[in-house]
């Protein structure tokens, strides 16, 4: 990732935190795509979109295969070259798909990073001025509310930017969110966990795979058929388009199970014991040992689920920052040195664990619970424990006392 991906989450909270205070149809490409799609959602909206935005069959399909790539805030993280190497195209042919699919609803889409998206916002609603370029280049100023700053890298007057700011304001940084709907559907698992002599393994369910036919012997028939160029033209048309889609579903099937294999080697502990034997295990470290974007990941997991001992869960639910102890100068200070390393989601299922035990007479305190977890070797302070218990909305001990009282 580059510097510009590493600055984004710090922009987008600042943003948060402000807003809150050639031939062929192209509606053809949009059937044979919308199988891969939700009934619902960010990806059906824009696949909709395809046909009065895009004329050439071969684009088409390029933009349908792109707005995969999007992740959950309608972004399109990738740089061009891993985009142009996966789809196999030029970076002429990548520009020429693009302007179209950033003009798509809702504004905002495809873009790259914030300052983009919000650019492509205040371009569609005709208020961009030079004086904006420097404003979203300098974002973090905004949260710190230096204004005088702002006024002089954008060269107006401090009330210019006020008014820019309400624009800035009135403008959402993640326009794929309000295409995020819960979905009471039973989903088939794309990824089935299995045990074998090495361990737990990732197989693909086939049956939830997208599936393009070819019929290769029936295009070699027609092609010794007399015919007019342009009937030849559109014959190639169609079948380089059928094999390019086809090799595109390949790629993207290969891509998720390279995934889950990964994900699969790195929890085994979990499909043997559950969630307290969830290892933190963050998106960056797939992509590291896969040599892929964090982005790709990120794409690569949405919506995705995958069936296990313990149950089905959402492929992203197995990914889980590691709990680090706040370090004190202490006489035991080996003894952290040398303790397991937790995951965030781990150290919730114990807790959970615990007061799920608990009787009228054995309620147990948050600073009993860091002890408990302490005699684990799991180190986290009392705080801590009572964040987790928010997250999990569990009440306090004192509340768990009294309704275990009044049931026995």
């Amino acid at each position: 990732p580059n510097s510009k991906d590493e600055q984004l989450p710090d922009a987008h909270e600042a943003m948060t935190d402000f807003a809150e205070t050639d031939s062929g149809n192209a509606g053809d490409v949009i059937e044979q795509t919308q199988a891969d799609a939700e009934n619902n959602g960010l990806v059906p909206h824009l696949l909709g979109q395809i046909a009065d935005m895009v004329t050439d069959r071969q684009m088409a399909l390029q933009a349908g295969e792109l707005i995969g790539w999007l992740d959950e805030d309608g972004y399109l993280r990738e740089d061009d070259e891993e985009i142009c190497r996966a789809l196999d195209i030029s970076q002429a042919e990548l520009d020429a798909v693009l302007e179209p699919c950033r003009a798509m609803s809702p504004a905002g889409v495809f873009a790259r990073d914030l300052p983009d998206c919000l650019a492509l916002q205040i371009h569609r609603q005709e208020k961009w001025t030079p004086a904006f370029a420097p404003l979203l280049a300098n974002l973090g100023l905004v949260a710190k509310s230096d204004f005088e700053q702002l006024a002089d890298l954008c060269a107006v007057e401090i009330a210019d930017i006020m008014t820019m700011l309400r624009v800035v304001q009135a403008l959402d940084p993640r326009p794929g969110r309000a295409f995020q709907t819960a979905s009471v559907d039973v989903q088939a698992p794309e990824i089935i966990v299995q045990t074998g002599r090495g361990g737990w393994r990732a197989i693909l369910n086939e049956d939830t795979l997208p599936r393009v036919l070819v019929l290769e012997r029936d295009w070699e028939d027609m092609a010794q058929r007399a015919m007019s160029d342009s009937e030849k033209n559109f014959m190639k048309t169609n079948i380089r388009s059928a094999r390019w889609l086809r090799k595109a579903m390949q790629q993207r099937a290969a891509t998720l199970l390279r995934v889950a294999e990964a994900i699969t080697e790195r929890q085994q502990g979990f499909f043997e014991h559950g969630m307290v034997a969830l290892q933190p295990m963050v998106l960056r470290d797939i992509a590291d040992a896969l040599e892929l974007h964090e982005s790709t990941i990120s794409r690569t997991v949405a919506r995705k689920t995958i069936a296990t001992p313990k149950g089905v869960f959402a492929l992203k639910d197995l990914f889980s920052v590691r709990v680090t102890p706040r370090r004190r100068p202490r006489p035991d200070a080996d003894r952290l040195d040398n303790q397991p390393i937790a995951s965030a989601r781990s150290v919730q299922a114990r807790i959970a664990a615990l007061i799920a035990g608990e009787t009228a007479g054995s309620v147990l305190s948050d600073t009993r619970i860091v002890k408990i977890l302490a005699e684990d070797n799991v180190i986290v302070a009392r705080r801590t424990v009572a964040k987790y218990r928010d997250i999990m909305r569990i009440p306090s001990s004192v509340i768990r006392r009294r309704k275990l009282a009044l049931k026995s």
